[in-house]
């Protein structure tokens, strides 16, 4: 399965549609808030999605969950669960879920670490990245026995995070 996730684009589709354009073969969009765009507009676009902080997405869950491959993901945006100020109350949800991979946006920087067996994955912003990072998204490559997820610069395509695991 091939998964392309993204967040806080902030009302640029053309962002978005240069991402699909750049993975056309993905099996899944997901974006994970902050889209500005309408439910219609993703969903037309084939995109799955969760609210952000922004009430532009009344139609979209607060959270999402998806087993792929094996793989148990649980999606959000984070600001309910207070990533800002890191990641304790995510990594508790995560816990009681029994998720393996947990992605979130909020924060506008893409990070991507192993705590405890559960992969923490935010793909930055599509847009407007804090820190002087680059604008990114993350592209994810599952099988049952493995998972290859990469964060990579939107303009360049270059890698600046990767990780694999196989299936214990």
């Amino acid at each position: 399965m091939k998964i392309i996730l993204f967040s806080d684009n902030h009302r640029d589709k053309e962002a978005v549609l240069e991402l699909i354009k750049m993975y056309p073969s993905a099996d899944r969009y997901i974006s994970l808030g902050d889209s500005e765009m309408t439910e219609s507009e993703l969903s037309m676009l084939n995109i799955y999605g969760v609210k952000g902080n922004y009430p532009f997405e009344p139609k979209f869950p607060d959270d999402l969950s998806f087993t792929f491959d094996d793989w148990d993901f649980f999606f959000t945006h984070g600001h309910k669960y207070g990533v800002k100020n890191g990641l304790s109350r995510l990594y508790e949800v995560s816990k009681s879920l029994n998720s393996e991979i947990v992605c979130f946006g909020h924060t506008h920087v893409a990070f991507l670490e192993e705590m405890d067996d559960i992969i923490f994955l935010n793909p930055g912003s599509l847009t407007f990245p804090k820190r002087f990072e680059p604008t990114s998204f993350a592209y994810i490559e599952t099988s049952p026995n493995l998972i290859d997820i990469k964060i990579l610069d939107l303009k360049t395509n270059k890698v600046i995070f990767s990780f694999k695991k196989k299936k214990r």
